[in-house]
Formats: C-alpha cells, structure tokens, sequence
C-alpha cells in the first residue's frame, strides 16, 4: 500500500480549492492501494469537512494537529508518522499528481533494493506547462544546489527507524533530507516518468521566506553536512 503523507493549512483561502483538486486526481489513479494521510493545521474546519466529503470514496486518514501550526517540517513529519503503507509518497497541498498512472508508476518502481524514489516533475503556473525537471543527486546538494525538486516528488520505504525532516527549517528542509537519505540508503532510485505537478503561484512557500532564513538554513545544513 502507498501511504500519502499531506500536510496541509488553509494555504491563503484557497486549501479547499487546492485539496478538492487533489482529491479528484486520486479518485482516478489505476492503482487503488492507497490511503491519504493528512495533518492539517488549519485554524477552521473547512478542509476538515471536505474530507468528510469525500470519505466515501477515498481512505482518508485526518488528523488536525495544532501543535508548532505554521511550522511546515513538523506538519509534514506528523503525517509521515501516521502512515500505514509500505510505501509513503510524499505530497504537498499545493501540488498534484500529472496523470491516473502516477501511483502505479511509482509503485512499480519500487523493487527490493528501492528506499527511496524520486520522480520527473511537470512545473505549472495558471495552468500552463512551462518547465520539466528531471532528477538528478549531486554530492553539493546540501548547499542548496537542489536538482531534484521539491518533496512532492519523493517517496520513502517506511520504516521503525525513518528518518523525518529537520523541524529547525523552512527552506532547505529538502536538500537536508535529501543528503541524509543518500547517506544512510546511497544514491535514490530515479523515475524519469513525470508523476507529479508542481504548481506555482504567488503564495506559495517559496515566495514568502526571507532571503536572510534561506542564507540561514543553508549556513545551518552545511554545517550538518559539509565535513562529510
């Protein structure tokens, strides 16, 4: 089974608008062996009553956590340990999956010797398609040279002993993760069929963290990594 941990918040007014999407792309993936967890930590109960909605159709595990709210690592980390697959996909709110294929391919990816997978990504802004980003490790990764995309294009084999993202960051929580996983697993399996869409736009997380916590986080992770 493939587990997908989602954190998610009211994402500026539009968390129902961006979950509702999601949830239409899972009701039409080939491969069915999927739960959604999802730690949510937002202050209403809207998207709370759009999984309701949908708990017919979908296996969705909600859980409103307002415990550290805004601090997106520790969200994140929450889902990822409520997951029950054998596999979990890592997915943003504001993300989704490109096609019906998308969980089959990574489930099929997913042999024996794979602790974790990262796929090709289609990036969009109003809905057009204008840039594709196919995988790729680097042993600098850490230092911010991050060429293999945002989380919503990993998944992990869980685990007793996962390794969980570092809550100290915002910003280069990716590339961080990304380093540990090479260093405990090696190098990732690659997928160069696109499985997720990374969507762009104004408030997205990116656009709102100062350049002074970038330069911050990135001091912090090669720190942790660089005499490695």
């Amino acid at each position: 089974m493939i587990s997908i941990a989602m954190p998610t918040y009211e994402s500026h007014g539009r968390g129902v608008e961006f979950l509702d999407f999601q949830f239409q792309k899972f009701l039409e993936q080939t491969y069915k062996d999927f739960e959604i967890v999802i730690s949510d930590h937002s202050k209403d109960d809207n998207l709370e009553n759009l999984c309701k909605r949908y708990n017919n159709s979908l296996d969705i595990n909600y859980m409103r956590n307002e415990e550290k709210r805004g601090n997106f690592a520790y969200n994140t980390n929450e889902a990822m340990k409520r997951c029950k697959g054998d596999i979990v996909k890592i997915l943003y709110q504001d993300d989704f999956l490109w096609d019906k294929n998308s969980l089959e391919k990574i489930n099929n990816a997913f042999d024996e010797n794979t602790n974790w997978l990262v796929t090709s990504s289609e990036h969009v802004r109003n809905g057009i398609s204008f840039h594709r980003v196919k995988p790729v490790y680097n042993d600098e990764i850490y230092s911010g040279k991050n060429t293999i995309g945002n989380p919503s294009v990993l998944s992990i084999r869980r685990a007793d002993d996962m390794l969980y993202f570092d809550e100290r960051m915002v910003w280069a929580l990716d590339v961080d993760y990304y380093k540990r996983l090479h260093d405990k697993f090696g190098a990732p399996t690659i997928l160069k069929d696109v499985t997720v869409t990374i969507r762009l736009w104004d408030k997205q997380m990116t656009h709102l963290i100062s350049d002074q916590i970038k330069q911050q986080e990135i001091a912090l992770s090669i720190e942790k990594h660089g005499k490695n």
